[in-house]
Parts: structure tokens; C-alpha cells; sequence
């Protein structure tokens, strides 16, 4: 196998290599180090670090600034993806309530209703917010501190603006 198809077929398994860097940080956080950081902040931290060795082999085997800068972009936009697949997970309703009902077989509305009251959604909402330091709290008052998704959100915006879907 050649340089040129390795480094391809490497790139392809990042998302493979992220999850399994993710998983093991996961479980050494809960049992040794114990930082107190969100899971999403956890997946953003692991795409991040894994950067440094992905990138490097990639460079190494390739030996040019168009293969780094092309190996950046496209661990980057799948680390982006991967991200979204597990922030998903994470807070997407529909997918809690699949989970729900294929671990009891069956849920009745009324036990929706109750764990989906919507001043509850929105302080949860809030709080992962909070953890992700992207507002602060200050008597009552809620304000922007952070500015990535912030700067997501207006991107989003735009786009859907761009493709006449804005419906706010």
C-alpha cells in the first residue's frame, strides 16, 4: 500500500480513532481525574488533542504543507461532524425518547409530558449553557460570555436566511 492510499484510509478512521480516544477519556475522567467538564466540552477537548498525532502522521507520511493543511480540514470536518452525532445524542428529545421506549417496551404520554414540562427544558437548556461557559449568571440575569455558539448560531441563521428557510 502507498503513502497516498495509507494516508487517505487513515484519515477515513479518524472518526473511529476520535470515538475510541473519547470512550477511554470518558471513563478516565469518571475514575481518576474528575474534572468537572461537560460531555459535549469533553468531545470538543478529545477532537481537539487528537489533532497533534493525526495531523503529525499524516504530515510525516506526505511531506508538504498542502497534505497538513488538507489532513486539518478534513479531520477537522469530520471531528465537527462526529461532535454533532454525539451532542445529538446528548440533548436531542426524540432520541431520548426512542431510548425510552425501547427500554421499557412501551411510554405512555403522560410520562412525557411530565419529564418535558417546558420551564424544565428550558432551565436544563440553560444549564448546559452554563457548563459549556457560553452564558454567566448574574442576579437572576443570564449574558453572553462565550462566543462559539453564539457565532454557530449566527452562521445557521444566515444560512437559512440564504436558503429562504428562516422562520424567526
Amino acid at each position: 500500500m502507498n503513502k497516498t492510499t495509507f494516508s487517505l484510509l487513515f484519515l477515513l478512521f479518524s472518526p473511529l480513532i476520535l470515538m475510541v480516544f473519547h470512550i477511554i477519556f470518558i471513563r478516565l475522567n469518571k475514575n481518576i481525574f474528575k474534572f468537572k467538564i461537560s460531555n459535549q466540552n469533553t468531545a470538543i477537548f478529545c477532537e481537539l488533542i487528537l489533532n497533534i498525532p493525526i495531523i503529525f502522521i499524516f504530515y510525516s507520511l506526505n511531506k508538504s504543507f498542502s497534505a497538513f493543511a488538507y489532513a486539518f480540514l478534513v479531520y477537522n470536518s469530520l471531528g465537527y461532524a462526529y461532535f454533532h452525532f454525539f451532542n445529538m445524542s446528548e440533548t436531542a428529545r426524540r432520541i431520548k425518547i426512542l431510548l425510552e421506549i425501547k427500554k421499557n417496551k412501551t411510554l405512555k404520554i403522560e410520562n412525557l409530558t411530565q419529564d418535558y414540562k417546558s420551564d424544565f427544558m428550558v432551565k436544563t437548556r440553560l444549564q448546559r449553557l452554563l457548563e459549556l461557559n457560553q452564558i454567566k449568571k448574574i442576579n437572576e440575569k443570564y449574558f453572553i460570555k462565550g462566543k462559539i455558539l453564539l457565532f454557530a448560531a449566527i452562521i445557521i441563521r444566515f444560512l437559512k436566511k440564504i436558503l429562504n428557510l428562516y422562520s424567526f
